[in-house]
């Protein structure tokens, strides 16, 4: 039983990797997009696009995950609004995590002397943020959002 257990959460983990991989490209490609279309300071200047971008770019990730964990992953078909209401909770804190680290990163390797010289600033900030927030967003769907309602079966009787 432990083994079967062991291998339904490595399948779930795996699926869910795979759903993280398609969620982050879509996540990247409209980080970059809205990077390029966004002028450089928006809210009338009270904030720099890269934080718009980000933000707007994870609710395009979010779409991906939420669809396709909610029926390959976690196998749930049903409409749950209990279950979309967790979901939108977990993400939301994450979408905040997910900004405040990437933007945490920016500053540091836009601002810090050993890491001013380094490439890709944008995408190392991207995926420290992400990284962190997937291993945060997978504990919570398994282990609130999407979680087993069911216990442990019971032993028929052998009499």
């Amino acid at each position: 039983m432990a083994f079967d257990a062991w291998t339904e959460s490595r399948k779930q983990l795996v699926k869910f990797g795979l759903i993280g991989v398609l969620a982050v490209l879509t996540d990247l490609a409209c980080y970059w997009i809205f990077l390029n279309l966004l002028p450089e300071e928006v809210a009338n200047g009270t904030m720099r696009n890269e934080m718009v971008a980000k933000a707007l770019s994870f609710l395009c990730g979010l779409l991906v995950t939420y669809q396709f964990n909610k029926r390959w992953t976690w196998r749930r078909k049903d409409r749950n609004n209990r279950r979309l209401g967790k979901f939108m909770l977990t993400y939301g804190i994450s979408l905040v995590l997910n900004v405040v680290i990437n933007t945490g990163m920016l500053e540091l390797l836009h601002r810090q002397p050993p890491f001013t010289n380094l490439p890709y600033k944008y995408f190392i900030a991207f995926a420290v943020a992400t990284g962190l927030c997937a291993s945060f967003t997978f504990l919570g769907q398994k282990f609130w959002i999407f979680r087993s309602e069911v216990g442990p079966v019971p032993e028929a009787d052998a009499g």
